[in-house]
């Protein structure tokens, strides 16, 4: 199912306009009266396709329709405040930011106590240090590293 309003706006919007298209007999030269039933048969069949009981506009009421609501997972406990390793993606963004590893042990030690779990079931530590970096450090529940976002401002 799409999930973006807008995106879906967009597909009952063509659809009612190829729609419309269709049943305009091909012509050489369209005259105006012709495109002006064209725009009403469109706003006529985008009106249709949103208020129709299986519109992507809306859930439906079968269970086919929605996607379930994901609900957010749970860090478990309390923030580790070292880490055991780092992630690959998490070395990589580690070299190419320019964070060291005592970097990232000072901001899980120190962001512990501040530490939010994500939805997606990991631990965020931000914090500020002393060479005006703001670094966030994500970390897995199990103390492994996963990704480093440095801010420089």
């Amino acid at each position: 199912m799409i999930n973006s309003q807008r995106f879906r706006l967009a597909l009952v919007a063509l659809a009612a306009s190829a729609a419309a298209l269709t049943a305009v007999p091909a012509q050489a030269a369209t005259p105006a009266p012709v495109q002006a039933r064209t725009q009403a048969a469109t706003t006529v069949q985008l009106a249709d396709l949103v208020d129709s009981p299986i519109s992507p506009m809306r859930c439906r009421d079968d269970g086919q329709g929605c996607p379930p609501v994901k609900e957010p997972t749970d860090c478990g406990g309390t923030a580790p405040t070292s880490l055991r390793g780092a992630s690959w993606h998490m070395q990589q963004r580690m070299a190419e930011r320019k964070v060291s590893w005592d970097d990232i042990q000072t901001v899980v030690r120190v962001g512990a106590a501040n530490a939010r779990c994500q939805d997606n079931g990991k631990w965020r530590y931000e914090v500020g240090l002393s060479d005006g970096r703001l670094i966030a450090v994500i970390g897995s529940p199990d103390a492994w590293g996963v990704t480093v976002f440095v801010n420089n401002e």
